[in-house]
């Protein structure tokens, strides 16, 4: 993640954690246990870490991972990092969440909270709640999601909400699918030209599994007239683990 689709994959021995969280490690005490607990690890590189369409890179490459530790009643905790342009003293972003996933009337449901976080600088962080439902008609997959921040002093003073629907739809026995979104933001995050009018973002990509390793390739905008928001082609390749 961050946890969900698009939801949204920093330099430094986060690889070494991921690694050693994916293992058989450390949280092995039974055979109860390893079944009531799961954890997953991910990691990524990108050409440009484009958060809801700007891009916080400074549209530069960025290492990105996090893991997950899911327990059997739905209820989960993680964490997720990627390498920024700097935030003050900080050019590390790094997002810890909680939250709960279940399924119901054929869907699946995921809500909770997460906190964004830049280590090495101070009155910055924020939070938000988030929200989604995904399903699938045929073969394409559906998510709708929502993440609402209420006012806080470090984003000003306001709020801010995202609402957004991803899709992903297999072409065939290609082995390749068809990934795209659009978003709507308003409120403090929601105008960063200064233009008066809210932001719009929209993806739309191929996303494929080769060499061990799963990769996307998007055209990203938005309807910001500012260079971290102007059009470009996203190269994303990511494992799980």
């Amino acid at each position: 993640m961050k946890h969900l689709i698009s939801s949204r994959y920093r330099a430094y021995s986060l690889a070494a954690l991921l690694a050693a969280s994916a293992s058989p490690l450390a949280l092995a005490p039974s055979a109860q246990a390893q079944e009531a607990i799961t954890i997953e690890a991910n990691v990524a590189l990108v050409s440009d870490y484009r958060f809801r369409g700007i891009s916080l890179s400074d549209r530069d490459p960025a290492i990105q991972g996090g893991f997950d530790i899911s327990f059997a009643n739905g209820f989960y905790v993680g964490t997720w990092a990627s390498s920024i342009e700097p935030v003050g003293n900080s050019e590390l972003e790094l997002d810890l969440y909680a939250g709960f996933a279940f399924e119901a009337a054929g869907a699946e449901f995921d809500v909770g909270a997460l906190v964004y976080t830049y280590p090495g600088e101070s009155d910055v962080h924020y939070w938000e709640f988030y929200g989604s439902v995904a399903f699938t008609t045929g073969a394409l997959e559906s998510t709708f999601g929502v993440a609402y921040a209420p006012e806080q002093d470090n984003i000003g003073g306001d709020d801010n909400l995202y609402l957004y629907y991803d899709a992903s739809y297999p072409l065939g026995d290609s082995g390749l699918s068809l990934i795209g979104g659009i978003g709507y933001e308003t409120g403090a995050f929601g105008d960063p030209d200064g233009d008066g009018d809210d932001k719009w973002n929209w993806s739309l990509g191929l996303a494929w599994s080769a060499l061990g390793v799963d990769w996307s390739l998007a055209y990203i905008d938005t309807s910001e007239s500012l260079s971290e928001g102007n059009s470009t082609a996203v190269l994303t390749i990511s494992k799980a683990f």
